[in-house]
């Protein structure tokens, strides 16, 4: 970040952003391949129902043995009476389902589990993905069926499987069933242990290995057999009963021999369960999980079966990436990666000369910088691909600690305090130099916010939502100045604006197959910008008068009100959109945002007018100024005061939200009018918050897919996922030079596209 603006604008620069980029595509190249000759095979069956989940290779590129064999927490536990949480699969986003994925999945299809207590906790867990409502009978040594909505899910008590679970597969060769089996789950073991005696390992291998060989005779119906590890107890908190009886070596011979039985006979063992049980993890049992725990032992079962089947049914955001094979491209998707890889890399070369030419990267020519732009705009719908629609970069699930968000915020704010430099022209009220400091520590906030997952922290949301209700301030003030002074009302100076805007977000929507709305930073600045620009455009010929400009700006408020709150008139544009255009956009997520910052942009409308207005009455010589401008400074500060204290009281983020519009201009303006308070305040600034401000709107857009992964949902990593710090240190200066260089190349094209 504290690179300079000229220095990436060099050839040596852009060299330099290639040969590291090339460096990181290495390193996951290297991970890839690292990973597959260090990974078990796959313990998945082959079968012709589930054909994505069968790895094709060592490389298990679908995560499903990460998803079955590894993985921790990433809220592990300190206390034995508090949980651990948020469970991490190496190399992929382990996904929690809700009752309608659930039970999408397992529609008209039965699910049996067979087996001990351990077994009925995951069963009841499932029963509750599907049905939150259901209550847990009371029988304890009985079987359990639960059956609505076309779902069927059945638990038979066996803790020796023995009985009426191997009667039961074995009746697959003669029974005719009405539903398919979508999965089965066996297990047990220590039943064996606790009162078999000496006997009990050898007789629940024969009673294993009978149920595995039934299992198996009827693979063209039990198509995903699951088969418990037998759970690992907590040995120093069992009661004397069991510790007397339930041996270790028992317990650790089952589970070796059901891992070599997998390999053998193709019977899915996820042996991730038991990592899962640490510390926090077991109830006062010490055998049996606590109630979160074995819901994330059921949503792992739901995990291997349901991820491509829901994942392929719901589309974007891509957050189901165990056992899940990314879809090929579509046609659109291959002919911009054709157009990308193949066509645009032609003419830069063409254009730039050799490889090795001392021409390579220059832009001396006019005809050179617009392929050179094309070829860096391409590179980056390239990149955004490969690292979100591939499995060649890791994702991982987001995880906030306090700790790392104050370490990524001092850090911030260290490095624009070491960067502050005078201003090289003098800068007036909101000066350009200013406008872009504040565009860019405040993207950084917001980059830090995502990364660490700090939205569900109350506080930190409250104040990243003041954070995007100024850049819209700045959108109003900035617009409405330009209007006012330059009187350009032309469809070119629209067209600038608008392709500015837009094209990456555009472009982003159809190589990544999402939408125009998903990155809503751009049409939200775009709605704002028409807006801004009709209201000046009526009757620009009065815009000098006060009165009638204030008056003007004022009935727009009442029509975009009228038009975003009355119920109808939206949802009949957002009917023509979806016949004429074919769009599926969310009506509900857009009327949410638009109506949660409008005021500020309007009072940005009117500081602006206020702005011009002291400059031309030249308000800032008289002689009552400096006891006006004391005024308002320590009318800035309470402004700040206030707002906090007022934001404290509302616990919840509806709350919250119904109050922001009214009360975000508070901070915005008390920091605006403070940070102009003096000469030098005005004519001093942050490069390296400048430098980012400066590309704000790609960091914004980019980050979406080349430093988060699974559009938003998770992380982007490149050296596995225990390893976070280190992947953020190797991934945000390519993330934050990508964003310059798209940024760049954005400006070109559109000035190359609107003014020819």
């Amino acid at each position: 970040m504290a690179l300079s603006l000229a220095a990436l604008k060099s050839a040596h620069s852009k060299r330099s952003v290639f040969i590291y980029g090339v460096f990181v595509f290495i390193l996951a190249i290297w991970r890839y391949a690292a990973h597959g000759i260090t990974s078990s095979p796959s313990i998945l069956p082959n079968s012709p129902q589930s054909p994505s989940l069968t790895p094709p290779d060592v490389f298990d590129p679908y995560k499903c043995s990460s998803l079955l064999t590894t993985g921790s927490w990433l809220n592990p536990s300190a206390d034995p009476a508090k949980p651990p949480s948020n469970w991490q699969p190496d190399g992929c986003l382990y996904h929690s389902y809700n009752p309608s994925e659930a039970s999408y999945c397992l529609q008209n299809q039965q699910v049996l589990f067979a087996g001990d207590s351990t077994v009925r906790q995951v069963f009841w867990e499932t029963v509750k993905s599907v049905d939150p409502t259901i209550v847990e009978s009371a029988e304890r040594h009985a079987d359990i069926r639960y059956q609505k909505n076309g779902i069927d899910i059945q638990f038979l008590w066996d803790p020796y499987l023995n009985s009426t679970a191997l009667n039961l597969i074995e009746s697959c060769r003669t029974t005719r069933h009405s539903q398919p089996n979508a999965y089965i789950v066996l297990g047990g073991g220590l039943w064996f242990a606790r009162y078999l005696g000496d006997n009990g390992a050898t007789m629940w291998k024969s009673n294993t290995d009978r149920i595995v060989d039934g299992v198996k005779a009827c693979a063209g119906f039990y198509n995903v057999p699951f088969f418990l590890p037998v759970s690992v107890p907590d040995w120093e908190n069992l009661d004397e009963a069991r510790s007397t009886t339930i041996l270790k070596p028992e317990v650790t011979y089952m589970n070796s021999y059901l891992v070599w039985l997998s390999q053998q006979k193709n019977i899915i063992v996820p042996t991730s369960l038991n990592e899962m049980m640490t510390l926090g993890a077991y109830d006062s049992s010490g055998i049996h999980s606590v109630d979160s725990v074995a819901k994330a032992k059921a949503g792992l079962l739901l995990n291997v079966r349901c991820n491509q089947i829901v994942q392929e049914h719901k589309g974007y955001p891509y957050d189901k990436t165990c056992c899940y094979t990314y879809p090929g491209p579509t046609m659109t998707q291959f002919a911009i990666l054709v157009f990308s890889l193949v066509i645009i890399p032609a003419a830069y070369i063409k254009s730039s000369g050799l490889l090795s030419s001392p021409r390579m990267w220059s832009e001396g020519a006019t005809g050179s910088a617009f392929v050179t732009a094309c070829f860096i705009f391409a590179t980056t719908l390239t990149y955004c691909y490969v690292a979100d629609r591939t499995s060649l970069f890791i994702k991982a699930s987001k995880q906030f600690w306090a700790e790392d968000f104050a370490i990524m915020t001092g850090l911030s704010l260290l490095l624009g305090v070491v960067t502050l430099r005078k201003s090289d022209s003098e800068q007036g009220f909101m000066g350009r130099d200013q406008s872009n400091e504040w565009k860019g520590w405040m993207q950084i906030m917001v980059l830090i916010y995502h990364i660490t997952g700090a939205s569900k922290v109350l506080p930190i949301y409250k104040y990243i939502r003041v954070m995007v209700a100024a850049y819209l301030f700045m959108t109003g003030y900035g617009h409405t100045i330009y209007f006012y002074k330059k009187n350009d009302f032309g469809l070119k100076r629209v067209a600038n604006v608008l392709v500015r805007l837009n094209m990456l977000s555009c472009a982003l929507a159809y190589s990544m197959n999402t939408d125009y709305l998903f990155y809503y930073f751009a049409p939200l600045s775009s709605f704002w910008f028409m807006t801004v620009y009709f209201t000046m455009k009526v009757q620009a010929e009065k815009n000098k008068d006060l009165k009638f400009l204030s008056a003007k700006i004022g009935i727009s408020v009442l029509i975009m009100k009228l038009f975003l709150s009355v119920p109808g008139i939206m949802e009949v544009l957002w009917w023509v959109l979806s016949r004429v255009f074919f769009v599926s956009w969310d009506l509900r997520e857009w009327r949410f945002r638009v109506l949660l910052d409008m005021y500020i942009v309007y009072i940005g409308m009117f500081g602006a007018i206020a702005s011009i207005k002291i400059a031309e009455l030249k308000l800032l010589q008289h002689p009552r100024w400096p006891m006006t401008r004391m005024l308002v400074l320590a009318g800035s500060a309470l402004a700040l005061v206030a707002y906090h204290i007022m934001q404290v009281h509302w616990n919840s983020k509806a709350d919250y939200n119904a109050r922001h519009p009214y009360i975000s201009f508070l901070p915005i303006l008390g920091f605006l009018f403070l940070r102009n308070a003096t000469h030098t305040l005005r004519n001093t600034y942050s490069t390296a918050f400048a430098w980012v401000g400066g590309c704000s709107l790609e960091t914004f857009t980019l980050q979406f897919h080349i430093w988060m992964a699974a559009d938003t949902r998770g992380l982007l990593q490149v050296v596995g996922s225990k390893h976070r710090t280190l992947n953020l240190i190797i991934l945000t200066p390519l993330f934050l030079l990508v964003s310059n260089l798209t940024s760049e190349a954005t400006g070109k094209l559109t000035s190359a596209l609107v003014n020819g």
